[in-house]
């Protein structure tokens, strides 16, 4: 009755129900046996740009962390700009005057090491991948 209701679509999706459990527990390379939809395509696209806008980003900060070190070497200031690629982000080390001790780093490395595991938290969680 659902079959004459709906029309094909309620067949079609009774055939995806029946392979995703049939598919259950195996790797998704081995379940991937539906064709490539639109959203898969816009998805992978979406993603490829993301990465690109990234990598565009971390250049500019490296661009940036070196005019920046630059500045500071000549106006005499023991102020060093870094990019990290765990925050993907600059930290900021202030030195004493001979530079041997560093006075302050910003953010911290206790900060540094919590945005790193909350990165591998929401990595595990928001999987897109899974």
């Amino acid at each position: 009755m659902m079959d004459k209701i709906q029309g094909s679509s309620f067949s079609s999706l009774q055939d995806r129900l029946v392979s995703l459990v049939h598919n259950a527990g195996r790797p998704a390379a081995q379940t991937r046996d539906v064709p490539t939809t639109q959203a898969d395509t816009a998805e992978e696209i979406s993603a490829y740009h993301e990465d690109k806008q990234k990598d565009a980003l971390k250049q500019e900060l490296l661009l940036l962390s070196s005019a920046l070190n630059q500045e500071m070497k000549r106006i005499n200031t023991d102020i060093n700009f870094n990019y990290n690629d765990d925050i993907r982000g600059l930290v900021v080390t202030v030195k004493e005057e001979n530079g041997d001790k560093i006075i302050r780093e910003i953010p911290s490395k206790e900060a540094i090491e919590l945005m790193k595991k909350m990165h591998d938290i929401v990595g595990l969680i928001f999987d897109k991948k899974g």
